[in-house]
């Protein structure tokens, strides 16, 4: 009875299952390495880079094989790669860290142009991948919270083409009623080929409820602004960790893409035409092998009027799978060699010498926690760069001020004054701008904002002049549209497409393992002083509106959260010891898709099964907590409505595991949400911004756009 009480056998056995696979999604580190990067890994002194975020970025990449085959990084074998990416902290305060060797240190991810036609650029690997690798670089996700509601015309935007649904965050999708997640590197430099994608984005995460996934917060613990008194607080991203890995294995040479599903290419079908699905391509393969095994004699050729007749059935069958098949007879004979899919883009695997001539290096830079108090995440140098060399090169997407600024319907008639407008038949006023704000270039008078999305570039962090390592520039690039500098301001802001560039060129030399700091310029300086200065006042004077949601978040210990150590509290010890107002509890658990046969007291009395699936973590009351054989057991109820009938049912789970249940952050109550956070576009170098572009006075530092 013990025994069945928490768990069924099935579920025992395939919980031990999931203990056996985990291991293999987590990082390692290869026991070749030499007894000095040992020794490094697990000095205490690292303390200013993320070792995690390391081994992430390369551990699980170098303990896998293609093919049986000795992975390479350029001219490197293994154990010299590994050596290459784990950095040995210095026992000084500089900013930089060392490895014995940096020779031999070739690129392994290019920007070059795509394969697919009209794409513009795509990302390359020179290296190979096996499957489930991880990609060498983390990436930062910010959070756009309901755009839509606060600026409802930007559907037509090019901002509109970017962003990720939230679930691509751990607990993006209770984060905000309406999340978009911009992803720079992969997540937006990428191109999507549905049939030939081959990195999506890590979720190892889902598969253990107790793991922070994308959110680095505390992994870098009091590093991070975690009290009130902490002016950095809401001013970057914590989902600093969004990592891809392989979904197959990936050549040297190969275009990266990712999949960013059906339903976004059949949106914009209108523009940019018919695009074949996954399983298009798969079928149209099998129905040219069936022509082909058709023929008398077995011969590579088909008959033209035959293959006339099958495009005719794909086409009234789905456009789509019609668009899967090549054009001409002529081709059938190579597509049915190497697919259709990679037949409809031929270029898509080039030679290394061909990426390095025609592209450019993008894995210069990798993220880690930066050297700066209030800084968050900083990006590091991958290898040595020379003075006047370019570090990294990243497209731009161009989008508008108005795109981020944050509305709220308020009372009163004072329309025009204090950042408020008449829309309609309601009053609104502007109470802040995204986060994303903090990541976008520009001029303080002008309402148009450029955002980089190479890898690791939205990492780069503010130095001062002296401290500074690296200046931005336009590209010299040959893909960089630079007559586009010569568009009006209007022309500009209509933009569908990318085409400008930055390089971002080391003014100093700069060592392996050394943080890149830009100047973001005197308006940023004076703006991050003044914000100082306003929260201090705050903070003395309890100015609620200055501080409005911001929660202390050591109320919790990070790890209370999620450590399975650590007990839940109940409802009844709630009274006693409550939570934080802004923490609630959620439980792990798939309702039965039949309707439930126990009802008492009006709650179905159901007993706990494993799911992996975050979207089954529901808001839950912890009732009762008992003990078997050392182990804690809850008991909880839960409210869950339905998708498709619409109807909740109560349910009164028995036997979870402490593992599936979390404490997490109310809807809005992250730092980034609340008000008096920090704000402000980043500068640019004087002179490099168009003076035709600078539309605002010197006094419309809050600058409202109404059409």
């Amino acid at each position: 009875r013990e025994l069945a009480g928490p768990c069924t056998m099935t579920q025992l056995l395939l919980w031990l299952l999931l203990l056996l696979l985990l291991p293999i999604a987590t990082s390692k580190v290869d026991n070749t390495a030499d007894d000095k990067t040992t020794t490094a890994k697990s000095s205490s002194l690292f303390t200013r880079y993320d070792r995690n975020a390391y081994d992430n970025a390369a551990g699980n990449h170098f303990n896998s094989t293609a093919d049986d085959e000795k992975l390479t990084y350029g001219n490197l074998d293994k154990d010299a790669i590994i050596k290459r990416w784990q950095r040995k902290t210095n026992n000084d305060s500089s900013s930089q860290q060392h490895v014995d060797d940096d020779s031999n240190n070739k690129c392994t991810t290019y920007l070059a142009p795509s394969s697919i036609p009209n794409s513009g650029l795509g990302m390359y690997t020179t290296i190979p991948y096996a499957k489930g690798d991880t990609f060498l670089l983390p990436e930062i996700g910010i959070m756009l919270q309901d755009k839509d509601a606060h600026y409802p015309q930007g559907s037509d935007k090019l901002l509109a083409q970017y962003p990720w649904g939230p679930g691509i965050l751990t607990g993006g999708h209770r984060e905000v009623t309406t999340g978009a997640v911009m992803v720079p590197g992969l997540g937006m430099l990428a191109n999507s080929h549905l049939g030939l994608a081959n990195f999506r984005h890590s979720d190892t995460w889902r598969l253990q409820i107790d793991e922070d996934g994308t959110d680095s917060l505390s992994l870098e613990g009091l590093q991070s602004s975690t009290t009130l008194k902490d002016v950095g607080r809401g001013s970057s991203s914590y989902h600093s960790r969004v990592l891809f890995h392989a979904d197959k294995n990936i050549q040297r040479g190969e275009e990266l893409f990712v999949n960013y599903g059906d339903e976004w290419f059949t949106a914009r079908e209108s523009w940019i035409g018919v695009i074949p699905s996954a399983k298009n391509y798969e079928e149209a393969d099998r129905l040219i092998a069936e022509l082909f095994s058709e023929n008398d004699g077995g011969h590579d050729v088909v008959d033209p009027q035959a293959y006339e007749v099958l495009l005719q059935d794909a086409a009234e069958k789905d456009k789509r799978l019609r668009a899967a098949f090549p054009d001409n007879v002529e081709d059938l004979p190579v597509a049915k060699d190497i697919g259709t899919a990679r037949f409809s883009a031929r270029s898509s695997i080039q030679s290394v010498e061909w990426i390095e001539e025609n592209g450019v290096c993008i894995d210069n830079l990798v993220s880690g926690a930066s050297t700066i108090a209030q800084a968050g995440r900083g990006a590091f140098a991958t290898r040595t760069i020379n003075k006047g060399a370019v570090i990294t090169t990243t497209p731009l997407i161009t989008l508008e001020r108005e795109q981020l600024q944050l509305w709220e319907e308020v009372d009163g008639t004072d329309v025009g004054v204090q950042n408020k407008i008449k829309k309609e038949d309601k009053v609104l006023e502007m109470v802040g701008h995204q986060l994303l704000l903090n990541y976008c270039y520009g001029h303080v008078n002008s309402s148009l904002l450029l955002f980089p999305y190479s890898p690791t570039v939205n990492f780069i962090n503010h130095g001062s002049k002296e401290e500074a390592n690296a200046e931005i520039v336009w590209s010299s690039y040959p893909y960089h549209k630079g007559e586009w500098l010569n568009l009006s301001l209007k022309e500009t802001k209509e933009l569908q497409k990318t085409g400008l560039m930055f390089d971002i060129v080391a003014t100093k030399d700069i060592g392996l393992g050394e943080e890149v700091l830009l100047y973001y310029g005197k308006d940023w300086e004076d703006s991050w002083n003044e914000h100082i200065e306003d929260w201090t006042t705050a903070e003395h004077e309890q100015d609620g509106m200055m501080h409005k949601n911001v929660t202390d978040t050591l109320g919790v210990h990070l790890n209370q959260r999620s450590n399975s150590d650590s007990i839940i509290l109940t409802v009844e010890e709630q009274k006693i010891q409550p939570y934080p107002p802004y923490l609630e509890t959620v439980c792990r658990f798939k309702p039965p898709a039949e309707k439930c046969q126990d009802e008492n007291n009006d709650y179905c009395a159901i007993r706990w099964s494993l799911s992996m699936n975050e979207m089954h973590d529901n808001l839950c009351d912890v009732i009762s907590r008992s003990s078997i054989d050392g182990n804690d057991w809850y008991f909880a109820r839960m409210n869950i409505t339905n998708s498709t009938s619409n109807e909740t049912t109560r349910y009164h789970v028995e036997f979870l595991p402490r593992y599936a249940i979390r404490l997490i952050n109310r809807i809005y109550t992250k730092d980034q949400y609340s008000r008096g956070v920090f704000r402000e576009v980043i500068g640019l170098p004087e002179g490099l911004f168009p003076d035709h572009w600078i539309d605002l006075k010197e006094e419309d530092d809050n600058y409202i756009y109404q059409d």
